[in-house]
C-alpha cells in the first residue's frame, strides 16, 4: 500500500515540476522582439534609436536601441493623454468641464493653443488642441485641471505610466518640454501607443484630424504623414534640441496595424520619411496571422485514478503572430504533453505547451491546459487504476 501511495506522489511531482517549466515558457502578450526568418534586410533608418511593431501579436520586428532612454519631446503627450482619457472614462473630470488657463499655461513656451490667460475653456477643446497641434499651454492647463499642478500630474502620469509596463520611462511634466530626468524608449512608446489605440477608440480619431482651430487660429496636425498615405492615422510628433525631430506613427491597411517609432532625425522631413519606409517595410513583408482556436481541443491525455479517462487540452487563447508573406505554408506546430496524468485535474492547468516554428526557429510558445475538472475516482477506481498504472510503467521500462 505505502508502495503504491510513493508511487503516486512521485508521478505527481515529477508532471508538477515539468508543467512548472512549461508554464514558464509561456509567451508574453506585451511587446517582444522576435526575429522572423525573411529574406528583405532591414531598412536603412538615419535616427538615433527606432522601432517597428505590428499591433495584434505585438512583436517587434525591426529595432536600433530600441532600449535606450531617450529625451521624448512632445510624445511625452501621449502619456498624458493617456491619463486624460483614463480620467474621462473614469468619471473625475468631464469633456464640459470649464477649465481657467492658468498664467503658467499661458506663458508656456513652444507650440502653443493660443489660449488667453484666464480665460476658461471647455476641456474637450482643449484635449483636441493638445492631440491635434500639440498646444503646451492647453497641456498644463489640463494637467492643472485634474492635479491642481503640473508637477503632480506628472506623478499621475508615472503612475499610470507604472500599470501599463512602461518600465523604461519617467515623466516631469504634461509637455514634453526638455527636463534633464524625462526621458522614454522606442519600445515605451509602442506600449503606450498600442494602449491608446486599444483603450481609447473614441478619442484615438483625435489624432487623424489634420487641423484644429481655436480664437480664429488655424493650425495643421504636425505629423505630415497623414496628408501622404491616407491609412496613417496617427499618432504624435515631437522636437526639441536634446530629443531631436521624433515621431510616432501608425497605418491601418486591410485591419492590419503597424506602428513605427523614430526618435532624434536631423529634420521634420526625415522623421516622416523613417516612419513610412518603416510602416512599408512591414506591410511589405510580412502577413499577420491567427492560430490556435480557443474554442477547440488541441491534444487528448490519458487519466489514471480520475472519474474520466481521458482529458482534453486547450490554449488559454489565439495565437497573434507573424509570418513572411506567402510562407504560411512553412509554419509547423509541435505540441508537448505527457502522455498520461493522474487525477484530481484542474480546470485550466497547464499540462504541456504548444510550439509554433518556421526554419528551425521558434516564433510562439504557449501552455497547453486542461480544459475540465477530473475528480478522483472512488477508491475501488483507484485500486484498479494502481494495478494498470503499474502494468504500463513496467512495459514502458
Amino acid at each position: 500500500m505505502f508502495k503504491r501511495i510513493f508511487t503516486h506522489f512521485l508521478i505527481k511531482l515529477i508532471l508538477a515540476s515539468s508543467l512548472l517549466a512549461f508554464a514558464f515558457e509561456a509567451s508574453s502578450t506585451d511587446a517582444k522582439f522576435v526575429s522572423i526568418p525573411i529574406a528583405a534586410q532591414e531598412p536603412k533608418i538615419d535616427a538615433k534609436a527606432w522601432a517597428l511593431m505590428e499591433l495584434n501579436s505585438r512583436w517587434i520586428v525591426a529595432h536600433n536601441n530600441a532600449l535606450e532612454k531617450r529625451a521624448p519631446a512632445s510624445i511625452t503627450k501621449l502619456m498624458a493623454n493617456y491619463v486624460l482619457f483614463s480620467e474621462l472614462n473614469a468619471g473625475r473630470i468631464d469633456l464640459k468641464d470649464k477649465v481657467v488657463i492658468s498664467e503658467r499655461a499661458w506663458r508656456a513656451i513652444g507650440s502653443r493653443t493660443f489660449a488667453e490667460v484666464g480665460s476658461q475653456i471647455e476641456l474637450e477643446v482643449l484635449l483636441k488642441g493638445m492631440v491635434i497641434q500639440s498646444g503646451n499651454d492647453a497641456s498644463i492647463a489640463l494637467a492643472e485641471h485634474v492635479s491642481g499642478t503640473e508637477q503632480d500630474f506628472a506623478a499621475l502620469m508615472n503612475k499610470y505610466a507604472r500599470e501599463l509596463g512602461l518600465e523604461n520611462s519617467f515623466f516631469v511634466n504634461a509637455t514634453g518640454l526638455t527636463e534633464s530626468n524625462q526621458e522614454m524608449t522606442p519600445v515605451d512608446i509602442l506600449k503606450l501607443s498600442a494602449a491608446l489605440i486599444n483603450d481609447f477608440p473614441e478619442y484615438y480619431r483625435w489624432y487623424a484630424q489634420k487641423e484644429f482651430t481655436y480664437n480664429g487660429i488655424r493650425q495643421r496636425n504636425r505629423n505630415g504623414l497623414l496628408w501622404k498615405d491616407e491609412s496613417v492615422d496617427g499618432l504624435k510628433t515631437g522636437y526639441t534640441d536634446a530629443a531631436g525631430y521624433c515621431l510616432v506613427a501608425t497605418a491601418d491597411r486591410n485591419g492590419q496595424r503597424w506602428i513605427a517609432v523614430v526618435l532624434g532625425t536631423n529634420s521634420a522631413r526625415e522623421r516622416e520619411a523613417a516612419a513610412f519606409k518603416l510602416l512599408e517595410y512591414g506591410y511589405s513583408n510580412f502577413e499577420p496571422l491567427t492560430l490556435l482556436d480557443e474554442q477547440e481541443s488541441h491534444g487528448q491525455i490519458e487519466v489514471y485514478s480520475g472519474d474520466s479517462e481521458t482529458l482534453q487540452l486547450k490554449v488559454e487563447e489565439p495565437a497573434k503572430i507573424l509570418v513572411p508573406i506567402g510562407r504560411k505554408a512553412d509554419l509547423k506546430t509541435s505540441y508537448s504533453y505527457p502522455s498520461y496524468l493522474v487525477a484530481p485535474i484542474a480546470t485550466s492547468q497547464p499540462v504541456g505547451k504548444v510550439a509554433l516554428e518556421m526554419d528551425g526557429i521558434e516564433l510562439y510558445t504557449t501552455p497547453l491546459l486542461a480544459m475540465s475538472n477530473i475528480q478522483e475516482a472512488g477508491f475501488f477506481g483507484r485500486f484498479l487504476d494502481s494495478i494498470r498504472l503499474r502494468l504500463r510503467q513496467f512495459q514502458e521500462g
